[in-house]
């Protein structure tokens, strides 16, 4: 590589960086959460909220079902702390954490302590960890009623080890109220994802340039998370999926060791994470840097169906609007094909719509589980919120004999096995060939911004680049 691109690949990155400083510099996120904690008190009504952060099982596992409420309330991330507020005009709000051991300082991360915990994260008072068994029971004893999170057993053993004898309170799920509050994204929660999400994008760039026949799908891999890192972020939010060929129709695919080939697509569904916060983009591309006229079929009808769903992404409009607008388009682009013989058939809906092509995004990956994924979870767009939209459409070779298995014991055997004989020579076409396409989208208050578009999406845009170089050629 020549010295000046070296040069302006230096100096990308330290800029990248300086733009995470600034970033940091913008917001206090020891106030920000101390914010969230009073939203919370308002909405209990009273009552001693107590949640723990990442669990230690007796076994010396790990248990995270409570590690991001814990860390949206306090911005304490180390393991094994709990946290303690009581209602009031002035709520008091209390840490156990485990403290700084100067004897370990040259076997492990360097994490704060007890001092820290009310200098820096605005602990009314902090104990040791140890001492939760002994302090709490004489903060909870005053209430009559606890708030904690129903989501571990390891909660409700710790909770009557530190019941006063013969208290009997009630135990208030306060998950509910946490999710209503991480529904909706703050400034900083946008901006950190926003980070998280332009960097992402340029992984994906990078990784469209990279591409080729004969490379294999972990030298894309590494490349989008050397992207990651380099554009300051903390790494990969979740396992990074690049599937070529017959692995492009898995949707969970991360094993990422094929190599890939003339002919195929690869599918490459990654998200970068910043500060807890993650992105999560998908683009399919083919490995030969143009596509044949049988992966356009598929993919503009993909792209269509997206275009269409992010159209409903408005403020008052239905959560699974966008779902129900994607499968309609691609229902009837399918049946333009040959490969669909009746556009309202259930059966037929089932072979091809996966899954709900919605879902929040946020510390987790799939921010609020299960919320806009039954009909029953069902609510409104409110600005704020940040949802991916990501239809798909996977032909994976053994589709039409799973779906004569599933059928062959009921009433609808004749009619799949008829539909079957019938799309079958089609579908020899467009066999081990999977499309998904997928982007983060911000809802506003007059509509939405597709906080991803950095990424290429149209064939073209997506042809063109590929014939560039990556960095990492």
């Amino acid at each position: 590589m020549p010295y000046r691109i070296k040069f302006a690949s230096l100096t990308a990155v330290i800029l990248l960086f300086s733009a995470s400083s600034i970033l940091n510099a913008q917001f206090n996120l020891p106030d920000i959460c101390q914010q969230r904690r009073e939203s919370v008190i308002k909405r209990t009504g009273g009552g001693v909220i107590v949640i723990p952060g990442i669990l230690r099982t007796p076994y010396g596992q790990s248990d995270a079902s409570t590690g991001e409420y814990f860390y949206y309330l306090t911005g304490w991330k180390a393991p094994g702390a709990w946290m303690i507020m009581e209602p009031g005009l002035q709520p008091r709000y209390s840490l156990f954490v485990t403290p700084f051991d100067p004897s370990r300082i040259t076997w492990n991360n360097s994490e704060p302590g007890i001092t820290e915990a009310m200098s820096i994260y605005k602990a009314d008072t902090s104990y040791p960890a140890s001492a939760f068994i002994k302090i709490a029971p004489v903060i909870i004893g005053d209430y009559d009623t606890i708030w904690t999170l129903r989501t571990s057993k390891l909660i409700f053993e710790k909770l009557a080890q530190v019941l006063p004898v013969g208290k009997r309170p009630v135990i208030m799920d306060i998950k509910t109220i946490l999710n209503d509050l991480r529904l909706i994204k703050d400034e900083y929660e946008i901006t950190m994802l926003k980070k998280a999400i332009v960097t992402t994008a340029e992984a994906q760039q990078q990784a469209m340039m990279l591409a080729a026949p004969g490379r294999w799908e972990y030298e894309l891999e590494a490349a989008i998370d050397h992207t990651f890192r380099s554009g300051g972020c903390d790494g990969p939010g979740f396992p990074t999926i690049v599937g070529s060929g017959a692995n492009s129709t898995v949707m969970h695919y991360d094993d990422n060791n094929m190599q890939m080939k003339t002919g195929d697509v690869v599918v490459m569904d990654i998200g970068a994470e910043y500060k807890g916060y993650k992105a999560d983009i998908t683009r399919t591309i083919p490995v030969s840097g143009k596509f044949t006229q049988e992966q356009l079929d598929i993919y503009n009808i993909v792209l269509k169906a997206q275009k269409e769903a992010i159209k409903e992404m408005m403020p008052g409009r239905r959560t699974l609007g966008p779902h129900d607008k994607a499968t309609e388009v691609i229902m009837r682009g399918l049946y333009g094909l040959g490969l669909v013989t009746d556009t309202t058939s259930l059966w037929q809906q089932k072979l091809y719509i996966l899954y709900t092509c919605t879902h929040h995004i946020g510390l987790d990956i799939h921010d609020l589980y299960p919320y806009q994924l039954t009909e029953q979870d069902e609510s409104v767009f409110r600005p704020g919120m940040v949802i991916t939209i990501e239809p798909g459409v996977y032909f994976h070779e053994e589709m039409l004999n799973v779906l004569a298995t599933l059928y062959a014991e009921t009433g609808e055997k004749e009619a799949v096995e008829a539909f079957i004989r019938k799309v079958k020579p089609i579908f020899e076409k467009y066999k081990n060939t999977g499309v998904r396409i997928e982007d983060d989208i911000l809802i506003t208050n007059t509509g939405n911004e597709v906080l991803s578009a950095d990424a290429p999406k149209e064939p073209r845009e997506i042809e063109h680049l590929m014939k560039r170089k990556s960095r990492y050629d």
